[in-house]
């Protein structure tokens, strides 16, 4: 990057410990700005700012708050806490994502498809802070599969279907 504090090029993390890997530059329509796709890295605090936040411009909302809350659950959660449940317990964290699913299969309304699809999103976000996983290794796997020259069938696979509902039968 340009530092104007530096007056010089320098490299993003030197000081903070707090890396980016780049994925993509876009250009807007008119060319007078860039647009940076990256995944910041660092130590605890994956951080881009020097306020030590993830952007300039205050703290996450939305599905990247979620993400970062979920993290700091894994780690730290308050007493009594679901998430922490969620992340003890590996059947009820299955169950509930397949119980959402359907839920979220069943939907007839714009405003229930959008509770079902939140509900999805945190069980499934739960998983994957559990696992490690973050939005962005979510969305690097999107990417990849957007680039496939040769796609699977994308038909239903049986014995998932049974055993959702073997999960589903026991409630």
């Amino acid at each position: 990057y340009y530092s104007r504090s530096r007056n010089g090029l320098w490299r993003k993390g030197d000081t903070s410990g707090h890396y980016q890997t780049l994925h993509r530059i876009d250009v807007d329509c008119d060319g007078d700005a860039l647009r940076f796709t990256v995944t910041q890295n660092g130590n605890d605090c994956k951080a881009f700012c020097h306020l030590n936040t993830l952007t300039c411009w205050g703290e996450p909302r939305g599905i990247r708050h979620l993400e970062q809350t979920l993290v700091a659950r894994l780690h730290d959660a308050p007493a009594g806490s679901y998430t922490k449940r969620l992340f003890d317990d590996e059947a009820l964290l299955r169950d509930k994502l397949v119980e959402e699913a359907q839920e979220l299969s069943e939907a007839d309304t714009k405003e229930h498809v959008a509770e079902e699809l939140a509900d999805v999103l945190y069980f499934a976000m739960v998983r994957a802070a559990k696992a490690g996983v973050s939005i962005d290794d979510a969305v690097s796997e999107l990417d990849k599969r957007a680039r496939k020259v040769t796609r699977r069938k994308g038909d239903s696979k049986e014995f998932r279907i049974k055993a959702g509902e073997e999960i589903l039968g026991k409630k």
